[in-house]
């Protein structure tokens, strides 16, 4: 199978490429910051998800989502948003464009727009679109996503009741049950691939055709379902939180899963963008467009990576990619020819002990 941009870089220097990506943009802080974006946006979309339920006819959808969520969440951060969306249920519901309502689809779509910030890294452009589009697009995003997983998750549910009906009629009860059992993980999966591909493909500020498989949603569901389940065992069975972080030991727990689930996303749109840069028929990077001329270096973000300021080695190549802008902006003597693109000396940075 053929995929674009990886057949020109090879294996080795794709994954060279997506090491310095991972240094030059930092992209463990990124993460850290989606996860307290993640956290932030959590129960406020919580509390939107059970205000759309007293309004829709997805009775049951709420209960169904917290089974499935429980399924790929640790123990300790699936009590914690149990509990919550317990309490959310329990309290009078408010009414449809309130205050309270607003604010709280507001504060969800922060951590969409968090994601919008970390992909317009990946593809090395500076956001051109205006506040409003961008902050509509991002509570847009957001009650469509929720709208989708109440109806996904409650066609899932009818489904299997439906299933298992068919199945009791015919007497195949105990095979229903085990197929079911299986087919609830690829479900899972094509589910959250949607969500990944749409979301690479929605906020960046490029242009770029939709598709539902790209390599970044591929590899960041399974690694992601991977993570979870690794997470999950290491949670349940060796990680102690609640000894070393007492009370709030579940809340680490759920903020650790976050901060995968952020990593991994960012991880999946920086593998996008490399292919994508790396293909004949791609953009180039800082480019909006295949077949557009990218901006000049200095005026991309990447001119300053974020890596610069925390890794020695990023910050090296970060220096060596201004001075070799700025002697390409010089003028070249005739008799300098032949060394065109070297860096003098005595202005490079020292090298790394």
């Amino acid at each position: 199978m053929h995929i674009a941009g990886l057949r020109e870089l090879g294996f080795l220097g794709f994954l060279k490429k997506l090491y310095k990506r991972w240094s030059d943009n930092a992209i463990t802080d990124r993460a850290a910051q989606l996860a307290y974006y993640f956290l932030f946006a959590l129960f406020p979309f919580l509390s939107f998800l059970v205000t759309l339920t007293a309004y829709l006819p997805l009775q049951g959808a709420v209960q169904e989502l917290l089974a499935r969520a429980g399924e790929v969440m640790p123990d300790e951060a699936m009590a914690i948003v149990q509990d919550q969306l317990q309490k959310l249920l329990t309290v009078q519901r408010p009414k449809l464009l309130t205050v309270s309502l607003l604010l709280a689809v507001w504060s969800a779509s922060r951590g969409v727009d968090a994601i919008r910030t970390a992909l317009n890294l990946a593809y090395d452009v500076k956001e051109t679109r205006p506040f409003w589009k961008t902050q509509g697009m991002a509570i847009g995003i957001t009650v469509i996503g929720a709208l989708l997983v109440l109806v996904s998750i409650t066609v899932i549910a009818l489904g299997g009741k439906a299933g298992a009906w068919l199945a009791g009629q015919l007497g195949v009860q105990q095979v229903y049950a085990m197929v079911w059992a299986v087919l609830r993980w690829p479900i899972t999966m094509v589910l959250i691939m949607f969500v990944a591909a749409s979301l690479y493909y929605f906020l960046p500020d490029v242009e770029q055709e939709w598709r539902f498989i790209t390599p970044g949603s591929v590899v960041g569901t399974a690694l992601w379902l991977l993570t979870t389940w690794g997470f999950t065992q290491y949670a349940e069975h060796f990680g102690k939180y609640d000894v070393m972080y007492g009370s709030i030991g579940g809340m680490i727990v759920l903020l650790t899963w976050l901060y995968l689930t952020g990593l991994i996303f960012v991880l999946g749109g920086e593998v996008n963008a490399i292919l994508e840069h790396a293909a004949h028929e791609g953009k180039a990077p800082g480019a909006r467009a295949p077949g557009q001329a990218p901006p000049p270096p200095e005026a991309r973000p990447s001119a300053a990576s974020p890596g610069a300021s925390k890794e020695r080695t990023a910050a090296r190549r970060s220096h060596l990619r201004l001075l070799r802008r700025r002697q390409e902006r010089r003028p070249i003597e005739p008799h300098a020819q032949s060394e065109e693109g070297a860096v003098p000396p005595e202005e490079l940075p020292p090298e790394p002990p």
